[in-house]
């Protein structure tokens, strides 16, 4: 593991050389307008178009901090899902939440580091504009991605609620004339397949088929050094077994029908079927945690590797005697239908209607301890149910005037269950810790309705204002059975706590757009954003199981967008400071339990504070000459804590906790990337792609515990391909971390009783054939 002297002096030299020569760039993660011009070689960047404004607009004339990740950069990537774009894009992070598959984004000091299903995402993810509201699955397949965008800040009156972090666009491609399609089989490290494949078919001459498919089958990169056979069950993996396999597939076909060159309607059917693994934890328990105590010290006290792991797997589910199944992994079914229309009125502009219905089932068993040893065994079984519709109209009758308006409402349901062996109470003189679960279950629902516009006026021919608002109203119901023993329940005692509440937020987005002179763009922006309030899964009495208010943002953005006349050079920088009010965080409280009329603990989520984030972004695209792109970023963030109150030490007192960092903010994070696309010969072209990203500690956990940060680290990559001179073969080997960094990028502290952490894959490296037709 490289030292953080080391690390410092990486990132000390690339600033330097960033500062000297202006040169690398990943602003713009594309691929030079040479690349699509063989045999002939031109030098320039390509024109990237975004719609971070819910319209189609230049990068360069976007008032807006955003990054974009074309096709072609996310292919050079060979990466699995969005976690691999986050190291290209200043003071963003996107990691897992511990022990899940779920996304853990971060971006400007705001973040969501909970799988509770009744917590909304502080970062948005939308595709191809529905919004896939809960982390669970947020870690998509990235193929047949026509673009990606990255919008930092809150963008509260354009995309909505919980967005005050950002956004995550993801546009996929659309179905297209003609009949194409590709094929890509890919083997890399720990036994890793892959097999993608994607077809467009014509049925008419306005009338087309995209289906697109990705399935992967792998080993994982722990082992588990501290499993034997269990309970005698034939196919139980043993010792020094690589875990957590992984098993999924993901689909998605659109059907497009133009009935007319203004008119354009698409219907889409999305499904996953996720088999993996249940994920596996290390343990990374603090000296004199309970787990330490009782004989399960961490790996900091044994000295062990963290990729050495253990986890309790035995034959079950949510209602057996004596386990919840961990042998059968976690089971993930998403079914989604989504209806698009445009019709676009000459001189006048565009109506949008959007709608779509999606559905995911989950069964979620797993041991969180990193020890095969029954500690604490659970599963969560749940449904939930989305639906929205949207319709927008964007103005195009004036050069003066334009502007979009809008309407939307979403909706979401949720029925889920969870089963609970907390095996570590055996040491504690409970005899029945095994054999008698806690249960609970929650219902939720939700309806949302919002309206918006935002107008855009040319005051003179260079210098434009605009401004926007949303206001959204809510209404959500929610009913709780908090956790009780099994046997509890069979006496017919298990408390329902149910309750109901509205919420209603305007937002707000003013600025301007100045364009200096041409190629350099200036804008500032004041925006809003807001997370929804809601309630606490986890409740345990009827006073956890009231609503928490709205977490709000206010942002100002001062920002440059340069280009030069031949494209040759991008630098757009951009400075920022976001305020956070009443901030939703959870805090472990005494309470009187209503059942065993006992003193106890129970989890509750208040708004109990403030924060503050400043910071700048420099994001540089460079085609010095033909054949090399260079790209580079580097964010640079203070985020802090302006009030924080929660018990910090478990005595049920509030503390003044507001010398606490922030989850998921890294002060640092700065890349660079190359490509070199040699000249093409009769035999075909070879291109070489490299890249390097560093990110700085970071918290990853409320109460900043020991042996839960983020770590430092630095990653390389590098990829060199071969395509034959048709364009239809390509063959590409890649490698990925290949200084083989050890790092932990999640962690969760559990109330002074064990730490469960995550770490990210070690060096691997990989092979990938494609064929076009």
């Amino acid at each position: 593991m490289i030292s953080r002297t080391h690390l410092n002096c990486v990132f000390k030299s690339f600033a330097a050389g960033l500062l000297v020569s202006t040169s690398p760039a990943a602003l713009a993660q594309g691929t030079p307008a040479q690349a699509q011009a063989a045999p002939q070689q031109s030098v320039g960047l390509e024109d990237i178009v975004v719609t971070a404004r819910r319209i189609s607009e230049s990068l360069q004339d976007t008032p807006v901090a955003v990054s974009a990740f074309t096709s072609a950069a996310i292919e050079n990537k060979f990466a699995t899902d969005i976690r691999a774009l986050a190291g290209d894009v200043p003071n963003v992070v996107i990691t897992n939440v511990p022990g899940f598959n779920a996304a853990s984004i971060g971006i400007r000091g705001q973040s969501t580091g909970d799988i509770i299903l009744t917590f909304e995402p502080a970062v948005a993810v939308v595709v191809d504009d529905f919004v896939l509201a809960h982390v669970q699955t947020q870690l998509f397949d990235l193929f047949d991605i026509e673009r990606i965008e990255v919008l930092r800040g809150p963008q509260g009156t354009l995309f909505g609620k919980n967005t005050v972090g950002g956004v995550v666009n993801v546009i996929t491609k659309r179905p297209e004339p003609g009949f194409s399609g590709e094929v890509r089989l890919g083997y890399s490290s720990f036994n890793t397949k892959d097999v993608k494949a994607a077809v467009n078919i014509p049925f008419t001459d306005n009338l087309y088929l995209r289906a697109a498919g990705s399935f992967q089958e792998s080993d994982g990169f722990y082992r588990l050094t501290k499993n034997n056979d269990v309970d005698g069950i034939q196919g139980v993996p043993g010792r020094g077994q690589r875990w957590p396999g992984t098993r999924y597939f993901s689909g998605r076909a659109k059907l497009l029908w133009e009935p007319s060159p203004d008119t354009d309607i698409m219907l889409t059917y999305e499904m996953l079927r996720d088999r993996g693994d249940s994920p596996p934890s290390v343990n990374e328990t603090p000296p004199g945690f309970l787990f330490d105590v009782v004989g399960f010290p961490g790996i900091q006290t044994t000295g062990a590797s963290p990729f050495d792991t253990g986890t309790t797997l035995c034959a079950g589910s949510a209602s057996a005697p004596t386990c919840v199944g961990t042998l059968d992994g976690h089971r993930v079914d998403v079914d989604g239908i989504y209806l698009r229309g445009e019709h676009n009125i000459d001189g006048v502009g565009g109506i949008t209607l959007v709608g779509g219905w999606r559905r995911v089932r989950s069964e979620l068993p797993s041991d969180y301890t990193g020890e095969n040893a029954y500690l604490f065994v659970s599963t969560r079984e749940d449904t939930r149910k989305q639906y929205s519709l949207e319709g927008r109209f964007s103005s195009d009758f004036s050069d003066v005037l334009k502007f979009t308006v809008g309407a939307m409402y979403w909706g979401q349901t949720l029925d889920a269950n969870a089963t609970s062996f907390l095996g570590f109470l055996r040491f504690l003189g409970d005899p029945t810790a095994l054999t008698d679960p806690n249960q609970s279950t929650a219902n939720y629902k939700v309806d949302s309705y919002a309206v918006f516009g935002e107008a855009e006026y040319k005051v003179a021919d260079p210098f434009s204002v605009f401004l926007g608002g949303r206001y959204t109203k809510e209404s959500k119901d929610f009913s709780v059975r908090p956790q009780v023993r099994r046997s509890t329940i069979a006496t017919g005692f298990w408390p329902e706590y149910s309750d109901s509440a509205s919420f209603s937020k305007p937002t707000f987005r003013g600025g301007y757009r100045w364009e200096i002179s041409p190629g350099i763009n200036n804008y500032f922006t004041y925006s809003q954003g807001y997370k929804s309030g809601g309630y606490n899964e986890q409740a345990m009495s009827a006073t956890s199981a009231l609503p928490f208010a709205e977490e709000t943002a206010d942002s100002f953005e001062l920002g440059f967008k340069t280009e030069t006349a031949d494209r040759r050079l991008r630098v757009n920088v951009a400075a920022f400071y976001v305020k956070y009010n009443d901030l939703q965080r959870d805090a472990v409280v005494p309470f009187l339990d209503p059942i065993t009329g006992l003193p106890g603990q129970e989890t509750r989520t208040t708004n109990a504070g403030k924060a503050e984030v400043k910071g700048i972004e420099l994001e540089i695209s460079a085609a010095p000459v033909a054949g090399l792109t260079l790209g580079a970023a580097v964010g640079w963030q203070k985020a802090k804590y302006k009030e924080f109150s929660t018990d910090i030490d478990g005595d049920g007192i509030n503390d003044d906790a507001s010398f606490l960092k922030l989850r998921n903010a890294p002060n640092w994070t700065a890349s660079a990337n190359a490509r070199y696309e040699f000249p093409p010969t009769s035999w075909g072209t070879v291109s070489m792609n490299a890249d390097i990203n560093y990110q700085s500690e970071y918290e990853s956990t409320t109460l900043n515990a020991d042996f839960s940060q983020g770590q430092a680290r630095t990653l390389v990559g590098a990829s060199i391909g071969w395509t034959d001179p048709s364009e239809r073969y390509r063959v590409a080997i890649f490698g990925r971390n290949l200084l083989d960094e050890v790092y932990r990028v999640s962690a969760n502290s559990v109330a002074g009783l064990f730490n469960f952490t995550n770490y990210a894959p070690p060096r691997s490296f990989g092979i990938e054939g494609a064929v076009k037709f």
